[in-house]
């Protein structure tokens, strides 16, 4: 592309053979260089700051690489001088060219690799493809929306630093200082708001909902707090130490009484917040495989159990929806939110696995043809959930490790394996084991007989996360908004240890597997997380404590490494509230609220399907009975004892809907009246914010 026809700062495409990269750090932020060898044997600099999202790692040098919509730059040399002064030294001010707009790190990075001529600058939009490599279509990337607009200011100083505009330079003394005056101030009243963080593991509570609509017990496991808390938005404020870390938790306290037990319980609540801006945070390139279950329960109706509650198969009936529609129907969605540089592979089991597509970069990759494939693929066989993990596992370890790629498995399943390794124990290991490789999960759940407690028991393990699949209209809307947190795990081992006498941690809400000692709190691994009105979606960790001298404060010492591979640790002192009921702030009683109903429920579910367990089935061996990881239905059953809980809950969560000003928690009333109702005790219906009963 002959440089000498593009303008400062015009956006350009151009074509070379890669030759170099090389990367320095300024001020904690990464900028690389890259030199091509173009057409017109020239040699092209194209630098990318860390806020550009195309590739840098994997170019081979001597390959031809088509770069498109860059920013053609002008090093600042070139840049014109003006007959203007300085204001604040007097200096002569120059023209300002493309790259004064740049962030600085940018532009001392101009000096520090020596650039004296034109270069090129990559932006959002930037994307680099192999150009000799025969594709097998024309896809495109999905349309990324309107262009920033790329403004330098008018005057830049050289000898201070100070950009100036043109009515900013020839404002009278006084407008000048009452502009600054208004812009401090707005810079301190309104601090840009940063992301939020929440724990991995379940990131929902719909299949236990879903199974109580359609008149069935849920699976204890179904009712984890991490997935309920996820379904709200918590404060987070309250203490915090000084820390330039990412991860920037928040403790605050709590104390009352247990509506239902009547017993005084403290809690402590870590708020997962960050000092990471939405600006800054990008999600990392993706190698990719998506595990597809193809098993013959996956041809089972969706909204079904595939066994009864006597454990005979039920009849399928063609005209349901069946889970492997909706499972090809999620991977096809999920394909869509994948970049030209992120690499896809896909393997399918049933009994046993096999490679349906190699890793390869989705650039290069005719991803129509993919789709269209996935579509056809049908179900039936056994279910051999270990060898399809290994399969995606062997897939990732022979593509080469690349230190800002993050290596994610995104099974599709029910999660029922009855072939290969089936026992809880033995899946969890396999998936940590792959952590600790720097391969990580996520699981999404197909089907109401989803094996929810299998989901619960794998998705602790580091780097893990876990969603239900309610509908695949619903799936494409959630992938379109949380995507990028979904494969991007953040902050790992998060450790909580108390320094306090007469003081233990009781139990832990709102993290998988609640790992906790009488003084240590275990979470594995943290993702961003969305954020409304300062408050973070599941962003929220309750520990109860087991407190026989409330008068003291109690020191809490937490540790937790970050992605970048960097330790943190931090001590803080959080004061006991004395006062019966006290809480902090709104955050640590919605969290107590939500915490004391899922343990009420998790109760009751794991009674009623313990109860069920061995009734109503003869010695017959029969081959199309389930097997241990296999569920069978369970009638949707309430004893009379839990329905009086479940109504002295309801009216406790009512009341604490509106305390914390959340009418969202009314579902939760809602739901209790539903099992009430089955129970035979009729409870006047929650009326919603709008006077009409539900």
């Amino acid at each position: 592309m002959p440089a000498t026809h593009t303008a400062d700062g015009e956006r350009t495409d151009f074509t070379g053979a890669f030759i170099t990269r090389r990367t320095i750090t300024l001020d904690g932020t990464s900028v690389h260089r890259l030199t091509f060898d173009t057409d017109d044997d020239t040699t092209q600099t194209l630098l990318i700051p860390a806020s550009a999202d195309c590739t840098v790692y994997g170019l081979q040098t001597g390959h031809r690489y088509e770069i498109s919509d860059t920013r053609y730059c002008v090093p600042t040399t070139a840049a014109d001088p003006s007959d203007e002064r300085c204001p604040d030294c007097d200096a002569q001010l120059r023209h300002a060219v493309a790259i004064d707009a740049e962030p600085e790190s940018l532009r001392r990075a101009t000096q520090e690799f020596g650039i004296d001529d034109p270069f090129f600058v990559a932006t959002d939009q930037t994307r680099i493809v192999r150009a000799d490599r025969e594709k097998a279509d024309d896809w495109q990337p999905m349309d990324q929306g309107d262009r920033a607009r790329h403004t330098a200011p008018d005057y830049v100083c050289d000898n201070c630093g100070e950009v100036f505009d043109e009515r900013e330079l020839h404002l009278p003394a006084e407008e000048d200082r009452e502009v600054m005056m208004d812009a401090m101030h707005a810079e301190a009243a309104a601090p840009a708001e940063t992301m939020g963080l929440a724990t991995g593991g379940a990131k929902d509570a719909t299949n236990f909902r879903e199974n109580i609509e359609q008149g069935y017990t849920p699976q204890p496991g179904a009712i984890s707090t991490e997935g309920l808390f996820y379904d709200y938005y918590f404060e987070t404020g309250g203490r915090r130490a000084e820390t330039d870390a990412m991860f920037a938790p928040r403790y605050a306290a709590g104390v009352s009484k247990h509506p239902v037990t009547g017993d005084t319980e403290h809690v402590l609540s870590v708020g997962l917040d960050s000092t990471l801006s939405p600006e800054d945070f990008e999600r990392p390139r993706l190698d990719l495989v998506a595990v597809l279950d193809v098993s013959g329960s996956m041809d089972s109706p969706f909204d079904e159990y595939y066994y009864d509650e006597h454990g005979r198969r039920r009849e399928v009936e063609t005209t349901s929806d069946r889970k492997i529609d909706a499972a090809t129907r999620a991977l096809c969605a999920l394909t869509e939110q994948l970049d030209d540089e992120d690499r896809l592979g896909v393997v399918l089991y049933n009994n046993r696995a096999h490679i349906a597509k190699p890793l390869r970069d989705v650039g290069s990759t005719d991803m129509h043809a993919i789709r269209q494939h996935i579509r056809e693929v049908s179900a039936g066989g056994g279910t051999n959930m270990e060898d399809g993990f290994e399969a995606a596992w062997d897939l990732l370890q022979d593509a080469p490790a690349e230190p800002e790629t993050e290596r994610r498995v995104v099974f599709m399943t029910d999660m029922m394996p009855n072939m290969g390794g089936t026992g809880q124990s033995q899946l969890r290991e396999l998936f940590a084991d792959a952590a600790a490789d720097g391969i990580h999960t996520t699981f999404l759940g197909m089907g109401l007989d989803e094996n929810a407690d299998l989901a619960d028991a794998v998705s602790d393990v580091r780097g893990a996360n876990h969603y239900f699949v309610h509908s695949v209209e619903e799936f494409e809307q959630r992938l379109g908004e949380e995507f990028a947190y979904m494969v991007s795990p953040l902050v790992y081992d998060l450790q909580l240890e108390l320094d306090a006498n007469g003081c233990e941690i009781a139990a832990v809400h709102g993290a998988p597997g609640n790992d906790a000692t009488d003084q240590l709190m275990h979470v594995t691994t943290l993702f961003p997380s969305p954020k409304e009105d300062g408050e973070t979606r599941g962003g929220i960790i309750l520990v109860e404590l087991d407190v026989t001298d409330a008068d003291r404060a109690v020191e809490l010492v937490a540790s937790w490494v970050e992605r970048d591979g960097s330790n943190h640790s931090e001590r803080v002192a959080v004061e006991l509230p004395r006062e019966v009921p006290s809480f902090d702030h709104s955050g640590v009683r919605k969290a107590t609220a939500l915490a004391r109903y899922a343990d009420t429920l998790r109760e009751w579910a794991e009674d009623v399907h313990s109860r069920s367990e061995g009734t109503g089935v003869d010695d017959w061996i029969d081959p199309s009975r389930p097997d241990d990881q296999e569920r069978e239905s369970v009638p949707l059953t309430v004893p009379e004892s839990y329905a009086r809980r479940f109504k002295t809950l309801r009216a406790y969560l009512v009341a604490e809907a509106d305390d914390v000003g959340d009418d969202s928690l009314l579902q939760e009333a809602r739901l209790l009246e539903t099992l009430c109702a089955e129970a035979g005790i009729e409870i006047q219906p929650t009326v919603d914010p709008g006077g009409n009963g539900t």
